[in-house]
């Protein structure tokens, strides 16, 4: 270090500023290669990037992806659309039911007599109600608006008519 800095005594201001401005331009051509070296690397990195699997490259994987997510949200519009409308058609189906067999008349054996119900969501349907005796058998129809009867309900078909609504069977 000693000789260093008897050379630098020794030198006149001007090579002093010289040997100085080729140290400092040394530093920057080190910076300058280790920047080379590192935006070479990155380089490499960003050309593997590019180039995908079986020649695609990402732009073109990202435009694919693009395309196949707008038609995966065309997709989903359009079951939300159709699942909407089968929910206001299943209000129709008929989704509650009950069935009692009974024993209308105390003379005659079996559960032979019965009372079926048929409703949709809304509680709009039919009750289908056979009376079986002995000498005849009688099937009467009544229509059901709302959970409610259009006309005077026997026990058996009130208890008919509430096992649907609770939806029991």
């Amino acid at each position: 270090m000693q000789a260093v800095i008897e050379f630098f005594s020794s030198l006149s201001p001007q090579e002093r500023g010289f040997w100085i401005l080729l140290v400092i331009q040394g530093l920057i051509l080190i910076l300058l290669l280790i920047a080379g070296l590192q935006l070479h690397k990155l380089l490499a990195r960003y050309k593997l990037l590019l180039t995908g699997n079986e020649g695609a490259n990402l732009e073109e994987i990202l435009l694919d992806l693009a395309e196949r997510m707008k038609k995966a949200e065309e997709q989903l519009v359009n079951g939300a659309a159709r699942i909407e409308q089968l929910e206001k058609e299943a209000t129709a189906y008929l989704q509650r039911w009950a069935l009692q067999r009974y024993k209308a008349f105390a003379n005659v054996g079996g559960d032979q007599s019965f009372s079926l119900v048929l409703m949709d969501r809304n509680g709009d349907g039919v009750m289908l109600s056979s009376i079986y005796g002995r000498d005849e058998s009688r099937v009467y129809a009544k229509s059901i608006s709302g959970g409610k009867a259009n006309y005077p309900l026997s026990e058996e078909e009130q208890q008919v008519l509430a096992a649907a609504l609770e939806g029991r069977k």
